[in-house]
């Protein structure tokens, strides 16, 4: 039997699933793994310390800028994910996989992974579907 995996991604959330059929030939979806960036949950406050006003001093207060912080925790959190997503793929046996991701980092993940783990992927959604209950995700993939 063809095992399919359907992995789902925002900077937030990481899902990965295995399409299965029942005896009646329905396809479901179970959910295998799923993670949580902690980091994406904190406050841009909460991650740096030097904020303008917390030093006193004369002629040396900073403007408390966070110097693309923000870009920066993307661009890392995108390479996270491809990361992830190259382990699953050598962990979990699989003739097919496919992926979804929001369009402002979609293509990102993908360059993170070698033409050898992107050969398998039949289907690449931009779309953000971390938060839609499993029970239709199927219908999102349907061609």
């Amino acid at each position: 039997m063809s095992q399919k995996l359907i992995i789902v991604a925002d900077l937030q959330r990481f899902k990965l699933f295995t399409s299965k059929k029942d005896p009646m030939g329905r396809e479901s979806v179970e959910l295998l793994e799923s993670g949580d960036s902690f980091d994406a949950h904190q406050k841009l406050s909460e991650k740096v310390s030097d904020q303008h006003g917390n030093f006193k001093g004369v002629g040396a207060s900073g403007a408390g800028e966070d110097h693309n912080l923000k870009t920066e925790w993307e661009r890392r959190r995108v390479k996270e994910i491809g990361e992830q997503i190259s382990n699953v793929l050598h962990k979990h046996n699989h003739d097919s996989w496919y992926f979804a991701a929001p369009k402002a980092i979609n293509h990102q993940i993908l360059d993170v992974l070698d033409a050898n783990e992107k050969k398998n992927m039949k289907i690449n959604l931009p779309s953000d579907l971390t938060k839609i209950p499993n029970s239709r995700l199927l219908e999102h993939f349907v061609k």
